[in-house]
């Protein structure tokens, strides 16, 4: 329920206003004259008294003007530094049974105000457990998106969610047990092992969010990799999982 009314926003804007300017005029008569009482105890004439004053004057406006552009950098800047669509860090297990498994992130719109436009996360990177390069920039779909003609791309409501599928994973095959799933229409399909995939989540403002994960593929753990980490064969992204990743999922390989 509503507690003022319509109006109440300009009284109050008009309210500021009156006193800012009811302030001004008295610190520049009061200025003007402890100015004009200090230069002639100086010696100096009306002149340089009123020269002087003037410019006293002028020192409100200076600092507001500074204030405000200070305000505009740091707005400007929180503007195009933030990233309203996300990735939720709380990663959910694979979901699934009988060695069938369905790998996803969900992302969101952060913006308690902002609908976010033509919103798309792609997989900038896929690579195997020797850390060699997969594949490059695979566009991603929603979940509601499976099936239709157009994928990829999509709108996404304040404080809003989506489920962006990642993998599907087929314990039993022998041979092509990981799935890729995008929005490009290819079969990208991928033998046993452990990958980590580098996915970015791009919204019409703001800048990117980017998140590393691993998959292993035998028993399904799905993990964050840590910030720091760095691409390297058979080293940190490629062997066991990171003390700073945070398990998500141990289940037995059927194998």
């Amino acid at each position: 329920m509503r507690r003022h009314s319509d109006i109440f926003p300009l009284v109050l804007f008009g309210g500021l206003m009156s006193l800012a300017g009811l302030g001004k005029s008295i610190y520049e008569d009061a200025a003007k004259a402890w100015m004009l009482n200090r230069i002639s105890q100086w010696g100096y004439g009306t002149e340089a008294a009123t020269l002087m004053s003037g410019f006293i004057e002028l020192v409100p406006a200076f600092a507001v003007a500074a204030a405000i552009i200070a305000f505009l950098y740091w707005y400007i800047r929180k503007e195009f530094e933030a990233a309203y669509l996300v990735f939720d860090r709380k990663l959910r297990r694979p979901v699934g049974d009988f060695g069938f498994y369905h790998a996803y992130l969900v992302v969101m719109n952060t913006s308690p105000t902002e609908k976010l436009l033509n919103c798309r996360c792609e997989i900038v990177e896929l690579r195997d457990c020797e850390g060699e390069l997969v594949d490059t920039h695979i566009g991603l779909r929603t979940k509601n998106q499976a099936d239709k003609a157009i994928q990829g791309r999509f709108n996404l409501d304040q404080g809003a969610q989506k489920e962006i599928p990642l993998f599907d994973i087929n314990q039993p095959s022998e041979d092509e047990t990981l799935v890729v799933i995008n929005a490009d229409g290819r079969e990208l399909k991928l033998p046993y092992g452990i990958y980590t995939a580098k996915i970015r989540a791009y919204g019409d403002r703001g800048i990117a969010d980017e998140l590393t994960v691993r998959l292993n593929t035998s028993n399904c753990e799905f993990i964050i990799c840590p910030d720091a980490a760095k691409w390297s064969p058979a080293g940190s992204l490629g062997a066991a999982p990171s003390a700073r990743g945070e398990s998500l999922a141990n289940k037995p390989s059927p194998r």
